[in-house]
């Protein structure tokens, strides 16, 4: 490994001024994806900015109706927040779930958002979601929108002089339900197949709906056709069966050693119908 500059700043501030002076200056929060890149040599690293010692950064609040995640927030917190699962459930339930205990106890929401991998789940429910994103650099903040932050493998809006302080997720209640799905081969492996989906009623028919699928392509993707299939309906199991069978036929899967692409679109058929009947049922008002 090369030879790197290692500083623990204090403040926001400080980390802003790092950045903008910096260069190939790598964040550390949690560490689970920038520790096994420094090993392999694949990072061009010469200095390594650790935001653990920043000051009021660990925080989950309520607020403006959206839990806001502060950037040094591990996914196990989150898991166990009272505020998160009175709020946004669902976000709960995927924190709880990320990797293994040692990722949840170390890796953070904002470092993953930043991240952008493929099969993360952050990034998937954060386009779901639409949350707003915050990042702050030496000019200011500036608020992202999470629908089209991720921009393909590790891609994403932030500019280089930019890190991600805050994570806004929206309020999630009745008539709106939210399902999230994955497949593992293993616990604690990267999910190779991923679809979180949002649906809202009115009476009972769908009037809002959003499908979301990650891991098999570059980055989290929208079915909209699916989407489509469901705005008006009701939801009858025929209906999400035919949307997840879109939703399966219409994505575009990588082949890799974890599937072939028939295996995984047929994966997202299953995953799908889970995650859309899992989002009708909470947003009739069901746990």
């Amino acid at each position: 490994m090369r030879d790197f500059t290692y500083i623990c700043p204090e403040t926001i501030d400080e980390v802003c001024q790092l950045l903008s002076e910096q260069e190939n200056a790598f964040l550390i929060a949690g560490g689970q994806s920038l520790l096994p890149l420094l090993r392999l040599r694949a990072a061009d690293l010469s200095c390594l900015i650790d935001i653990n010692g920043l000051k009021n950064a660990n925080y989950i609040t309520f607020e403006n109706q959206q839990v806001k995640v502060g950037p040094t927030a591990r996914h196990a917190e989150v898991a166990e927040s009272e505020t998160v699962k009175n709020h946004c459930l669902v976000l709960s339930q995927v924190a709880s779930h990320i990797g293994d205990v040692q990722v949840r106890n170390r890796g953070t929401i904002c470092g993953s958002v930043a991240n952008a991998d493929p099969a993360g789940d952050p990034p998937v429910l954060s386009a779901l979601l639409d949350v707003e994103i915050q990042a702050t650099s030496v000019r200011g903040e500036t608020i992202y929108s999470g629908s089209d932050f991720f921009q393909g493998f590790y891609a994403t809006n932030l500019e280089e002089d930019e890190f991600i302080t805050e994570v806004r997720f929206p309020k999630i209640s009745s008539p709106t339900g939210v399902g999230y799905e994955k497949w593992e081969p293993s616990e604690g492996a990267y999910p190779v197949a991923t679809v979180g989906a949002l649906i809202t009623l009115e009476g009972d028919l769908i009037s809002q709906a959003k499908i979301v699928t990650g891991a098999i392509e570059p980055g989290p993707t929208f079915s909209e056709d699916a989407a489509n299939i469901l705005l008006g309906q009701k939801p009858t199991t025929e209906l999400i069966t035919e949307a997840a069978i879109s939703i399966g036929e219409n994505s575009d899967p990588i082949e890799d050693a974890e599937g072939s692409i028939l295996f995984k679109q047929e994966l997202m058929k299953t995953l799908s119908k889970r995650a859309i009947t899992t989002a009708v049922d909470c947003a009739q008002g069901g746990a």
